[in-house]
């Protein structure tokens, strides 16, 4: 990439969600790397901003005022939306970007940062045709790795190194920490994270209950489950009577869930963000991947990705198997339990 006769100043475009935002974070110290002096300032959706608030290689932060245009085209208040829309391309104008990184692909994503009034705009080839909204693209790479299109991007820019970065700060640290203090969680645990947004991207419940039996049976180590509010009946459901396991899904934010998995012994959990924030922790995690597998290689030594692959795997949003979700169905317990076991 060229570099320009003033300061760089980015505008990084990744909206959503929780483990894409996580893949995407070490985007900033590669555009620092590439663009010496560069400010970076991250565009995410408000859910999410806490995610990057303290990332040491962000400048900055605009939230997308999503949720506000969305409501206007609801109610067709569709000159309200036109005044919004202009209102936020001020803002970005404002801030003088010189270049915008689109690191989402999607079409949504390309217009802002065309939005932002960057003259250097670059990102991926998308099925949406988003790349017209861009001056630089390339295409995503087909890969094992992880962050593997973000990697593919970085070094497109000039970057020579890749390094994942989440920070969560320390009032999300002592507030985890006196949740667990009043669960009387005072030393080592293992988190479970069985909860995502597809549900043949999930391990059948029973499957769960079994490996929570097999832990306590062998180990005295206490188990927290993390999930999100809509997951806090099916969360509870898992305690089932045995003793040292604590649900905190639905009681805690983000980035207290984010800190419970940093601190914790070991992670196992299916294709979600809160499994890639324990790779990017460096935390012995065993992940479950069936209808999509993001990844099979990682920077982090002690990950061990369990997929079985079928000839209809990986399927990822069209499943052929009518329900049974046979790829996450064959992913025993006592798999999962001798893989996890040695960081008991």
């Amino acid at each position: 990439m060229c570099s320009t006769a003033t300061q760089p100043n980015v505008l990084l475009i990744r909206l959503s969600a929780i483990g894409d935002i996580v893949m995407a974070s070490g985007l900033p110290s590669s555009i620092k790397e590439a663009l010496p002096n560069a400010r970076v300032t991250w565009l995410v959706e408000k859910p999410y901003a806490g995610l990057v608030q303290h990332h040491p290689f962000v400048d900055d932060i605009i939230v997308w005022p999503k949720s506000e245009w969305k409501a206007f085209g609801k109610k067709r208040a569709y000159w309200s939306l036109l005044k919004s829309v202009l209102a936020f391309r001020r803002q970005l104008h404002d801030k003088g970007f010189t270049h915008a990184i689109d690191a989402q692909g999607l079409l949504k994503s390309a217009f802002l940062a065309y939005l932002s009034g960057a003259g250097v705009r670059i990102g991926f080839n998308s099925k949406e045709q988003s790349q017209r909204f861009l001056t630089d693209t390339i295409d995503k790479p087909i890969s094992n790795q992880i962050s593997s299109e973000y990697r593919y991007l970085a070094k497109h820019m000039g970057a020579h190194s890749y390094e994942l970065h989440i920070e969560m700060g320390e009032a999300a640290t002592q507030k985890l920490q006196g949740t667990l203090g009043a669960l009387s969680v005072n030393g080592d645990y293992i988190v479970l994270a069985p909860f995502t947004t597809r549900p043949q991207k999930h391990w059948p419940i029973n499957h769960w209950r079994q490996l929570i039996t097999l832990i306590r049976q062998h180990s005295d180590i206490s188990i927290v489950i993390l999930g999100g509010p809509s997951d806090s009946c099916d969360a509870e459901a898992l305690t089932f009577n045995e003793g040292d396991v604590y649900s905190l899904a639905g009681h805690v934010s983000v980035a207290e869930s984010a800190v419970a998995v940093k601190q914790s012994k070991a992670f196992i959990g299916v294709d979600t963000g809160l499994t890639h924030m324990a790779v990017t922790f460096l935390r012995p995690t065993v992940a479950l991947f069936g209808s999509t597998c993001p990844y099979t290689y990682t920077d982090n030594a002690n990950t061990h990705v369990l997929y079985k692959k079928l000839v209809c795997a990986p399927c990822k949003r069209k499943p052929t198997c009518n329900g049974t979700f046979d790829c996450m169905a064959l992913i025993r317990p006592e798999e999962v339990f001798t893989t996890v076991k040695e960081y008991l």
